[in-house]
């Protein structure tokens, strides 16, 4: 059994598999990296439950990012009869693609670094804001709370009174 790094204290790796198809099996490899304390504030600021990551990639955008050779879903499709292949690849492709991402965004400037890095949606601002927030750089935070509200289509003004309170009791109580 191979060997995998382990997450910092209060660090949870996940994997997932999108079990679809019509013709066969597509595992649909992604992964992602929980931060405990700041996904518990997500949940309270923002109503989630369950798994929250902060930063996730599916396993086709860091393969395609080695630049070894362009990879698509057709890797990890295949008959019933040869999952265990389709496994095989997944676990490969978790050492290789997955491993270095997972461990490579433990902290909280690097997983702000990686979001800042990609195309914004309304999760990665409500991300990004909570990020900022336990970090206790408030300006910040207000900024991508106002970005958060922008791209949600309610009005801004209304999103910063209610959630930049929150946000504010709990960059007070040092969340990290």
């Amino acid at each position: 059994m191979p060997s995998y790094a382990r997450p910092s204290k209060g660090v949870v790796f996940h994997l997932s598999v999108n079990l679809a198809g019509r013709d066969g099996v597509l595992l649909s490899p992604s992964v992602g990296v929980e931060q405990v304390a700041a996904a518990e504030v997500q949940r309270q600021l923002f109503g989630r439950t369950g798994t929250v990551c902060q930063v996730g990639a599916s396993m086709t955008d860091l393969a395609n990012d080695e630049g070894t050779s362009k990879v698509s879903l057709s890797r990890w499709c295949v008959l019933p009869e040869q999952v265990d292949d389709a496994v095989a690849q997944v676990v490969a492709d978790l050492a290789a693609y997955g491993e270095p991402f997972l461990v490579g965004n433990q902290t909280l400037p690097k997983v702000i670094e990686t979001l800042l890095e990609r195309p914004k949606s309304q999760v990665e601002y409500g991300t990004l804001a909570v990020r900022h927030a336990v970090l206790g750089d408030m300006p910040e935070a207000r900024a991508m709370l106002a970005k958060f509200g922008s791209s949600s289509g309610h009005e801004s003004r209304w999103t910063l009174r209610s959630d930049d309170q929150k946000l504010w009791r709990w960059s007070r109580q040092r969340v990290r």
